[in-house]
């Protein structure tokens, strides 16, 4: 009897059910485009495309485990990248160009950050208006156009570095990786945060400070994301203010698909990790077999809207559970 209901346990776990989701692709794209598709070199690839989502996003979760989101992650993005490039074209050294950016992508956090915990602006219209004002100044700063004429060469050695062997986007992960997973099992941060989603008054008359919690986690988020703009600059080589579009939906997409709950209270980084491989790995997979962009885009909004009802069935059955567990 216990066995089974450890086994019950498992297959109600959202991060077992979006491993074997991310195995079930590989297998299906190993059979249908094993040449190109069954290739180190193609992992590599894959990781370096949503090596940005999986850093945004490992932060994302813990923003979303308290109940909130942002929704400008894209648009800020774009904005950081255009000023990274500017500031290079200008003359500035890259180490103190990105760093600029970065500020930037933290000063777009505060200001986020104040207007849902200070402000009590709900999270959707705080983060739309930053996503609308940071597209705005990317498009004036560039007047439109991609900022790419008389660009120095070395804006792209950020980007084209390898440590130790490995491409630095693959690194990167790594550290982001270690870094969230721990603040999620192993700090006050995290814990406040699943405390906050949980029950937000109950979380502050028990002392915590729900205000400061939410305004650090989307400070912490605008500085990612501003690196984020930086990287992306650095690979293509120019400043986009139309770029990153659908960044903040593949953030959101994935931590969702990794079993974090829209309502906030439960969630996991490697969750999410295993969320943004999945949509990565479908992505690059459906273009090996030459599926047109459009039909991605349908099915990705499919697996969006069966990744929240599998979600939420889950998690709501998992209540159930715990509930009748504590009347016996």
């Amino acid at each position: 009897m216990s066995r089974k209901i450890e086994l019950s346990k498992i297959y109600r776990n959202p991060i077992f059910v979006i491993v074997l989701f991310f195995i079930l692709i590989n297998l299906f794209f190993i059979i249908t485009a094993y040449d190109s598709f069954f290739q180190v070199d193609n992992y590599f690839y894959v990781l370096k495309q949503t090596a940005m989502i999986i850093i945004v996003a490992s932060a994302a979760t813990i923003l979303m485990m308290t109940g909130n989101f942002d929704l400008s992650t894209g648009s800020v993005a774009a904005f950081t990248g255009c000023v990274y490039a500017l500031l290079i074209k200008s003359g500035m050294a890259l180490v103190p160009a990105g760093i600029s950016a970065v500020v930037v992508g933290l000063i777009i956090g505060v200001a986020n950050g104040a207007m849902v915990s200070k402000l009590n602006f709900p999270p959707f219209i705080a983060t739309l208006c930053m996503m609308y004002i940071s597209r705005g100044i990317a498009l004036i700063l560039a007047n439109g156009a991609t900022i790419r004429d008389n660009m120095p060469p070395e804006i792209g050695n950020l980007a084209s570095r390898d440590i130790l062997g490995l491409p630095i986007f693959v690194v990167f992960i790594i550290i982001a990786l270690i870094v969230f997973v721990f603040i999620e099992k192993k700090t006050l941060l995290g814990k406040y945060a699943l405390a906050i989603g949980g029950n937000k008054s109950a979380a502050f008359f028990s002392g915590v400070n729900t205000g400061a919690i939410v305004l650090s986690i989307y400070v912490i988020i605008g500085g990612l994301t501003g690196f984020a703009g930086v990287m992306s600059a650095s690979r293509l080589s120019a400043g986009d203010p139309r770029g990153m579009v659908g960044f903040e939906f593949d953030v959101i997409l994935a931590i969702i698909l990794g079993g974090t709950s829209l309502s906030g209270g439960k969630g996991s980084v490697i969750g999410t990790f295993f969320g943004a491989l999945v949509v990565a790995t479908l992505g690059n997979g459906l273009n090996m077999l030459n599926i047109l962009t459009f039909w991605q885009s349908i099915l990705k909004g499919i697996i969006f809207v069966l990744a929240i009802v599998l979600n939420e069935k889950i998690l709501r059955n998992t209540g159930k559970k715990t509930l009748v567990a504590a009347k016996a």
